[in-house]
């Protein structure tokens, strides 16, 4: 069964890091940063990676950085406001800060876009302004592996963009035996991709996984993973009728443990969704209940 999806970019930057506070109450952190808008993206798609690329900073000036990439590429505006550019956001989307983001405050995030002169010419800048709760990692997590790939061999084309047109695998290995399930977030809507539309019973919330088991879903020629249920979900992944570049953001949760999944409402497809806002809530409610409970980001852009 194959699914065709439309997609919107969601990327992650970095700054230097600080010294980790070391405590896991919520506290109050806030960044401003500056986008020049270069290359084919939409303004949504800017957008999102820019509150994103704030929220990364803040959360790296607070708690600090396990993994610092593209230190050298950031300047302060007049203003006093980090200026990245699209290559800065590539480059960086690999960080990993030492804290996690809780919830947003009132009124943010802020955007803004504004035209300012450049010699004889004019350029396209976003303003992105966050500010919200935060807490700090203070464990460390399972290093699984999990990136998206698009031919019938991962290891030959691991990828984070896409064709008008193709398919988008997802591999997965941990260290340790657990549970999984596979989200993805849409225009404000989180799709559920793992377990597969057919799985019901004791695979309603996540699918067992085994040790050090190389997993390939959402791959047609890969059936035999889960006891009973012999059939696979694919995705395919359609830009608008514009031809606009998009991207969407691909949840990969795990656990030691087995966790319910929150509520969720089948969409006229068949696939079960939920308001990126509850969505979030869920990820924080299970990581306070259950230190073995995590997820990680996996950005993925689609052109035509």
């Amino acid at each position: 069964m194959k699914t065709w999806f439309i997609l919107s970019i969601w990327l992650i930057c970095t700054l230097p890091a600080i010294a980790q506070k070391g405590k896991n109450k919520p506290t109050r952190v806030s960044a401003k940063i500056e986008v020049l808008m270069e290359g084919n993206y939409s303004k949504d798609a800017l957008k999102q990676k820019a509150i994103e690329a704030a929220r990364i900073q803040a959360l790296g000036e607070e708690f600090g950085y396990a993994i610092i990439q593209g230190i050298n590429t950031q300047t302060k505006s007049q203003e006093g406001g980090t200026v990245l550019t699209q290559n800065t956001l590539t480059e960086v989307s690999n960080t990993l800060v030492k804290g996690e983001w809780i919830e947003d405050d009132k009124g943010f995030p802020k955007t803004k876009f504004v035209v300012r002169e450049a010699g004889n010419d004019q350029q396209i800048w976003l303003l992105c302004e966050v500010s919200g709760k935060a807490r700090a990692i203070t464990e460390a997590p399972i290093t699984f592996k999990s990136f998206t790939y698009k031919c019938q061999e991962p290891d030959k084309c691991p990828t984070t963009t896409f064709k008008h047109g193709e398919s988008m695998f997802l591999y997965f290995q941990s260290p340790i035996k657990g549970f999984l399930s596979v989200y993805m977030q849409e225009n404000g809507k989180v799709y559920r991709l793992l377990p597969y539309r057919q799985m019901q019973g004791e695979y309603a919330s996540h699918v067992p996984v085994e040790a050090d088991k190389p997993y390939q879903l959402f791959a047609p020629n890969h059936t035999n993973y889960f006891e009973g249920f012999h059939m696979v979900d694919e995705y395919g992944l359609e830009v608008h009728q514009d031809g606009t570049p998009l991207a969407n953001l691909v949840f990969v949760v795990f656990s030691t443990k087995p966790f319910s999944k929150p509520i969720l409402v089948a969409d006229e497809q068949g696939i079960l969704t939920i308001d990126q806002k509850p969505f979030q809530n869920w990820l924080n409610e299970q990581k306070g209940l259950d230190k073995a409970f995590q997820y990680t980001r996996l950005a993925v852009s689609i052109t035509e």
